[in-house]
């Protein structure tokens, strides 16, 4: 009988065998060549583009520059409504009409009379022209025929003012009215607005409007930047300026346009954010100024990563900088306007690797 020690023995040695003999069948473990292709999320800045820092921004409510609210200029009843809310109409669209049965008639009527006080003027011109009738007489027929010429363009006015017509190309925003529904004059029936250009009014403290010219275009280069687009700048114009001050709150009204995008459905009432540079920033708008924390330093030397626009990869660029404090250097040489360098965590990057700017999504 076998022992418990030689029975071990002889299960214990084949195992080791097996694995002495399958560690040695395996090749050298390689880097996984796809993994150091795969770019990197990084935090990435484009010199000359101005961080949010240098920059100040109030909220803003968005309305139409071009809004008209349409009412007929007679009282009648709604006899053809033609558009309906949110319709796009050209410059001289039929909107809706009014039942002009009693226009027509009024203004017929008024034909007449003044056919007849023409026909009556026409008579006393060559009548006078013989003595055949006295001067006051002439003028008389001449005053009534006057005064039925303005009843016959009054009523021809109201037969106009019967039909409402779209002043300019745009979207109806509102209908205020319904068909056969009775209507006063004056009271708003249709609500049109103009596409293409915005505008938004922002309140902006003393202290800023102190630092622009009494316009507030001092305010430099702005924009609007809404929530479900915000990497999308609108380029901001000025348009105005209220130079009086509201009494509690010390701000100025200040309104600025700019031009609705393809592909955004910007309509009155919409939130957006105005941003336009800080004037209580100094720093010449020629220098080329990068995050402290967007260089590194090799002995003496100072670098940055510098990114390839055409595939993402990175380099070192030895840089020359100013000196100073604060959060950002201001560049002498090494770099040009619109470079893109690596902003932070220089230590995780090589030369060669593959960046992408850093998001909350990006992994």
């Amino acid at each position: 009988m076998k022992s418990y020690f030689g029975l071990r023995t002889a299960v214990v040695l084949p195992f080791v065998t097996i694995l002495f003999l399958s560690a040695c069948s395996k090749e050298p473990m390689q880097p996984d060549d796809t993994q150091a292709l795969e770019s990197k999320p990084a935090k990435l800045v484009v010199i000359g583009q101005k961080s949010s820092d240098a920059f100040l921004n109030y909220p803003a409510t968005v309305k139409a520059e071009n809004v008209s609210a349409l009412s007929f200029e007679v009282t009648g009843v709604v006899d053809e409504l033609l558009v309906v809310e949110s319709q796009e109409v050209q410059k001289g669209d039929v909107l809706a009409k009014l039942d002009v049965r009693d226009l027509q008639a009024s203004l017929q009527s008024a034909q007449a009379q003044f056919d007849s006080a023409n026909s009556e003027f026409e008579r006393a011109e060559r009548l006078i022209k013989e003595d055949a009738i006295s001067k006051s007489v002439f003028e008389q027929r001449r005053s009534q025929r006057d005064v039925n010429q303005a009843q016959l363009d009054t009523a021809k006015k109201a037969l106009g003012d019967a039909v409402l017509v779209a002043p300019f190309t745009g979207y109806i925003a509102e209908v205020s009215i319904k068909a056969k529904q009775a209507i006063q004059t004056g009271t708003t029936a249709i609500t049109i607005l103009g596409e293409g250009v915005m505008e938004a009014t922002i309140n902006i403290p003393a202290s800023i409007m102190a630092l622009g010219d009494r316009t507030g275009k001092g305010l430099g280069e702005a924009y609007f930047v809404f929530s479900f687009a915000p990497d999308n700048r609108l380029k901001a114009k000025f348009k105005e300026a209220n130079l009086s001050a509201d009494s509690a709150s010390q701000t100025y009204k200040v309104t600025f346009t700019f031009t609705q995008p393809n592909g955004m459905n910007i309509l009155p009432g919409m939130n957006a954010t105005f941003w336009f540079p800080d004037p209580r920033n100094s720093k010449a708008e020629n220098e080329l100024a990068i995050p402290i924390a967007s260089v590194g330093i090799d002995g003496n030397q100072k670098f940055v990563w510098l990114v390839d626009k055409s595939d993402n990869t990175v380099s070192r660029r030895d840089i020359t900088v100013q000196d100073g404090v604060g959060e950002m250097l201001v560049v002498t040489s090494g770099l040009q306007m619109g470079d893109t360098v690596v902003a932070a965590g220089l230590s995780s990057i090589s030369a060669g690797m593959k960046v992408h700017p850093w998001s909350k999504l990006s992994k």
